[in-house]
């Protein structure tokens, strides 16, 4: 489940951000340049309120370790993408006032104000507490970005939604006949 979801996840997202009831809009994938390290992230959002911009990075861990990361509640649920992952490390340095990390959309450089991360779904004080620790521009959920996209009934996000039901449909079709390829 986690894996087929994973394959359009960051497409919803882009499709919200792109909508124009939406509070951000999509600039484009950004490339982090940190300690010598070239880590290319899911988003940058432009923040339509306060014209502010964000790297963003999507993390949806639907069944990883049998759903411990499916909510975020607390800020130890990221501790094991610190420790990782080079490109996480960048991504939390953007969050800080004071980041040294150079960034590039399309390949130009390119000023941002903070960083964003969008969990699976979050609790009230996950957000909090995540914010607080990490110095977040916001916390977004993908659970509340796919019911935007629901009560706005969104064509772009239903066409998506069916596309993918069909290849989904197709591939199972597929696999449950008996030929040999």
């Amino acid at each position: 489940m986690s894996r087929v979801f994973g394959i359009f996840s960051e497409e919803i997202v882009r499709i919200w951000a792109n909508d124009h009831r939406s509070a951000y809009q999509d600039v484009g994938r950004p490339t982090l340049f940190h300690n010598g390290a070239r880590s290319t992230l899911d988003f940058t959002l432009l923040e339509k309120k306060s014209g502010r911009h964000f790297v963003v990075e999507q993390k949806c861990e639907i069944e990883y370790q049998n759903f411990r990361y499916f909510v975020l509640d607390n800020p130890r649920q990221l501790d094991h993408h610190k420790k990782q992952k080079p490109a996480f490390k960048a991504f939390l340095e953007c969050a800080k006032p004071s980041s040294n990390v150079g960034v590039s959309v399309g390949g130009r450089e390119f000023s941002v104000d903070g960083a964003i991360l969008i969990w699976g779904a979050v609790t009230q004080a996950g957000r909090e507490s995540v914010i607080e620790e990490f110095g977040f521009g916001a916390v977004l959920a993908l659970a509340d970005i796919i019911s935007d996209l629901q009560m706005w009934n969104s064509t772009d996000y239903l066409s998506l939604i069916d596309a993918r039901q069909l290849w989904s449909t197709e591939l199972f079709d597929f696999l449950a006949r008996q030929q040999a390829f």
